[in-house]
């Protein structure tokens, strides 16, 4: 499977193939004797056939590989040979810990790589070597998120991509060669499906059940301030709020870490106002936050809001606050540009287009944006029908005064008279003088 190759005056390489009557792969050696050259050879052959069997390498290999410098092993792992030699020997778990400790994170994106740690972990077990993960491996993984645990395409979509960045810090910590995720299919993150816009009279009927004023600004400010829920309406105070200017600053959690995106100013909507003023007015004197007494119930948020809803005998819709938030850059890209609009609700044009963006009414814009009419067979058919048409034999259309212009009125008998071109032009000129003829059969039918 591999042999000694030489080559501009001495230089040697050695060429194998990892499979019989496969594809011919090298590694360049350099000036050595022809001894050395021999032992790579027969190294290399013991490579491939531990590799072929699926087998680790005895202790005399693995020593050798341990002592070579990473330009050598490079080498080897461009050819698909020493994978995962060279690295350090560490375990997912090990791995999933250390990365952990080194990104604390907000608790929502913690949550969300806990899950998949924790898949992670399941289908490929915790002690697994890092370095021994191949992307076989992973795309193993991606189908049996799909055909195992059920997953929707979306959530597989993020928990490949959330792997991949994953892998690309164990490269970065020499715990890798490659990123094994690289290649595997993630899917639409988007699921049209669960979009779904909530209108004015539904979300109205569920603020009149909400059990007191606090329910009603959290509900109202991610409906119709299109705020984040919790974060961006816990994290609202009423000194962000300037009545008499009509704006609310918006203290943006989820993009503070992007340079000038750490926060907003959103209008103070008219479908705000009122609320807002009531719950002021009942605030206890020196509070601080618009919401206090619902602050510590963050988790059990979105249960109460379905008790909320149900009570008001309102169809529980997906992605509850989601669908608030997007309901209302739906509408005000209907009255406002896209990029106003993106300010205001603190997203890119791209995000709103491909997860917010909604049809309300299809049909009725539809029905607003077309022009009907008759066919041009039908229109043509009506205006040979129509009493005022030129193809009626009986008509001709005379002027009602003379055709005589101011070059030849007062010439005489002798002046030259208009030509038919030179009379159609004046006709076209003086069309409100144009009179009809009509035939008697068109005015018997009229």
């Amino acid at each position: 499977m591999a042999s000694v190759v030489s080559y501009n005056g001495g230089l040697k390489r050695i060429e194998f193939s990892l499979v019989p009557n496969g594809a011919r792969k090298s590694v360049r050696l350099g000036h050595v004797n022809s001894k050395i050259a021999d032992s790579w050879c027969a190294k290399i052959e013991a490579m491939i056939a531990d590799k072929l069997a699926n087998r680790p390498h005895d202790a005399e290999l693995s020593s050798w590989l341990g002592g070579l410098d990473e330009s050598m092993l490079a080498r080897l792992r461009a050819g698909g040979l020493a994978d995962g030699v060279g690295l350090s020997q560490v375990t997912l778990k090990e791995f999933m810990d250390r990365f952990f400790n080194a990104h604390p994170g907000k608790d929502s994106t913690r949550v969300s790589y806990g899950n998949v740690r924790r898949n992670l972990e399941e289908f490929l077990g915790a002690q697994r070597l890092v370095s021994s993960i191949s992307a076989a491996d992973a795309d193993d993984w991606r189908a049996w998120l799909d055909h195992h645990e059920k997953l929707s395409t979306p959530t597989i979509s993020r928990r490949v991509i959330a792997a991949r960045t994953m892998w690309r810090k164990a490269i970065r910590w020499k715990l890798a060669a490659e990123n094994p995720f690289v290649g595997v299919k993630a899917g639409k993150q988007e699921n049209d499906a669960r979009k779904m816009f909530v209108p004015h009279k539904t979300i109205g009927n569920i603020i009149a059940h909400a059990p007191d004023t606090e329910w009603k600004v959290i509900i109202a400010l991610a409906r119709y301030g299109g705020l984040r829920c919790p974060s961006e309406i816990y994290a609202l105070k009423w000194t962000d709020i300037d009545w008499e200017q009509g704006t609310i600053r918006v203290s943006s959690i989820k993009t503070q870490h992007h340079e000038g995106h750490s926060e907003r100013t959103v209008p103070l909507f008219p479908e705000l106002r009122g609320h807002l003023l009531k719950l002021f007015d009942e605030a206890e004197p020196g509070s601080s936050y618009v919401i206090t007494k619902n602050r510590l119930e963050s988790e059990n948020l979105r249960t109460r809001f379905e008790e909320i809803i149900k009570s008001a005998a309102e169809k529980q819709w997906p992605r509850l606050f989601q669908n608030l938030r997007a309901s209302r850059e739906t509408e005000l890209m209907r009255k406002f540009d896209l990029a106003t609009v993106c300010k205001w609700i603190g997203n890119s044009p791209a995000v709103a287009a491909k997860h917010y963006a909604m049809s309300i009414d299809l049909n009725a814009d539809f029905e607003r944006a077309s022009v009907k009419g008759p066919p041009p067979q039908q229109a043509q058919q009506n205006a040979q029908q129509s009493p005022a048409s030129s193809e009626c034999r009986g008509m001709t259309s005379e002027p009602t005064e003379s055709l005589e212009t101011s070059e030849t009125k007062g010439l005489g008998d002798d002046s030259q008279k208009l030509s038919t071109a030179d009379q159609s032009d004046e006709w076209a000129i003086q069309g409100s003088n144009l009179r009809p003829q009509v035939c008697d059969t068109c005015a018997l039918a009229n």
